[in-house]
């Protein structure tokens, strides 16, 4: 066989024409270390050869384009090579040249996750960490990630994320407002400890609409089937699940006439 026509291709590549009509797609670099020539005469295992350092050349650069639109893991370059169809070896090869490079230091990485997490997103550190932890970086480095963020800069952040919270519009009673506002930043990842700490510096307003509105639909739905005591005791105990005080409760029964 021998090579009739070398042109150039897309960013970094060649197109070869062989005499048997096929046409190839080479990387430069593979044009270079093998001298690829018009008129260059080759065998069926030069040319298996080539197909085959082409492939893995292939996927370091889908790798190195992945890497360009923003940091990754090296997990996530597995997973995305992975998905492309290229054997376990040659991600494992390229992935190992890739870090060589230095395009892919785990410190690198979580210094910018965090930055960016911080800055774009309500997570607390303990959802960030486990993230991180899912994505099987080190939990030493991701624990000196976390240390360039102070606690006083979490707490601050934390605040003003539990006031506008508990600004919000809701329809609960004060006591269950508090309770799942608290839940609700756990559950975003703050440490418990924290959110009680902070939980005292709030302003908790009672909207007094809350209760009368509520009570406006209890005695609604209940009138039809209860009256008189029955009907009290059934909405001052759907009330009180609801998170309204005692006090509250019986101020506003004393000021309704059912």
């Amino acid at each position: 066989m021998q090579i009739t026509n070398i042109k150039k291709g897309k960013k970094n590549t060649y197109l070869i024409t062989i005499s048997n009509n096929e046409t190839l797609s080479f990387y430069d670099d593979l044009i270079v270390k093998y001298r690829i020539l018009p008129k260059k005469e080759i065998t069926e295992q030069e040319l298996t050869c080539w197909k085959k350092e082409n492939s893995k050349l292939e996927c370091y650069y889908k790798g190195i384009q992945y890497l360009s639109l923003k940091m990754r893991t090296k997990k996530e370059m597995y997973q995305y090579l992975r998905k492309n169809n290229y054997e376990e070896e040659v991600i494992k090869q390229n992935l190992e040249k890739i870090e060589k490079e230095g395009l892919l230091k785990e410190e690198n990485y979580i210094q910018a996750f965090f930055n960016d997490a911080f800055r774009f997103s309500n997570d607390g550190p303990l959802k960030l960490k486990q993230k991180l932890l899912n994505q099987e970086l080190m939990e030493t480095k991701i624990e000196e990630g976390l240390q360039q963020i102070t606690k006083e800069k979490w707490l601050i952040k934390l605040e003003k994320l539990m006031q506008k919270k508990a600004n919000s519009k809701h329809y609960d009673g004060l006591k269950k407002w508090k309770q799942k506002c608290i839940n609700y930043f756990y559950q975003l990842g703050y440490p418990f400890e924290w959110i009680e700490e902070i939980s005292h510096k709030i302003v908790w307003d009672e909207d007094q609409k809350n209760i009368i509105h509520e009570y406006d639909k209890l005695k609604q739905k209940w009138s039809r089937k209860l009256e008189g005591e029955k009907l009290v005791f059934q909405i001052k105990k759907k009330l009180y699940e609801k998170g309204f005080l005692k006090e509250q409760i019986d101020e506003l029964m004393q000021k309704k006439i059912l």
